[in-house]
């Protein structure tokens, strides 16, 4: 369940490792990923493979059994992790920030369209139209203010729920994510079980620094619940009791 941050994300590293500058601290996305490193991007091996690969993972955690589902790629990128979507028959939305990333992501004739969006803002898409949603390396940029005016905890919480908004009731969103500290974690939990969102945190590889990946596995409330929540809410405000 979404409880506590796992003890292993307070741990310090066993051994030092080498400081390296991580994107989300050095620029906006749409300036950092401009069209130099955009083009460095896409045309490496080692980033696609890893892309795919993460993509891969967070499909199956998704866990949708037929093909032909709508889903929903949050910071797409070039597009290296609707690649495996697409191979398990699936057709996909992808949002980015990056202009630059998302012209090496747009492919006429295959199933997928790209907009360029900002995921702390308002989500102006359909309601309740996709099957599920997936996000590789994406979600953590939320938690720094990268830009003047950008409140972190403020543009999570609108992520979150313009993200219940988007999916149909009871779909899931697995979210790949490098958060920099347990705060960031404890930021992006917070706001998904506020937003009404179930899940759980699943970790590959807790015991290695070098390999450890993060998946947020969310699921959204469905009708039902939904409305049992909100009629017990509702009684609860005015001090009484739900009759059965």
């Amino acid at each position: 369940a979404l409880g506590e941050v796992p003890p292993d994300l307070h741990e310090r590293p066993r051994r030092p490792r080498p400081v390296m500058s991580r994107p989300e601290r050095t620029a906006a996305a749409q300036a950092f990923y401009d069209p130099a490193e955009a083009a460095k991007y896409s045309a490496s091996a080692r980033m696609g493979r890893t892309q795919r690969h993460l993509a891969e993972r967070a499909l199956h955690l998704l866990d949708i059994r037929q093909p032909g589902a709508l889903l929903l790629d949050l910071g797409c990128g070039t597009g290296y992790s609707g690649a495996p979507l697409e191979r398990a028959g699936h057709a996909w939305v992808g949002l980015d920030l990056s202009e630059s990333m998302l012209r090496a992501a747009r492919a006429p004739g295959k199933r997928r369209d790209v907009l360029c969006a900002d995921l702390g803002a308002p989500l102006w898409l359909r309601r309740r139209v996709f099957d599920g949603a997936v996000s590789i390396s994406a979600v953590q940029w939320l938690c720094h203010a990268t830009a003047n005016g950008h409140d972190p905890a403020k543009r999570v919480r609108t992520f979150f729920r313009g993200l219940k908004a988007v999916l149909v009731p009871g779909a899931r969103a697995v979210l790949q994510l490098y958060p920099e500290q347990p705060e960031h974690m404890g930021m992006l939990r917070d706001a998904a079980v506020a937003a009404g969102f179930s899940g759980t945190l699943v970790v590959d590889y807790p015991r290695s620094e070098r390999s450890k990946k993060l998946f947020l596995v969310l699921t959204s409330p469905n009708q039902a619940a939904a409305a049992a929540g909100g009629r017990r809410r509702a009684v609860e405000s005015v001090g009484g009791r739900e009759e059965t």
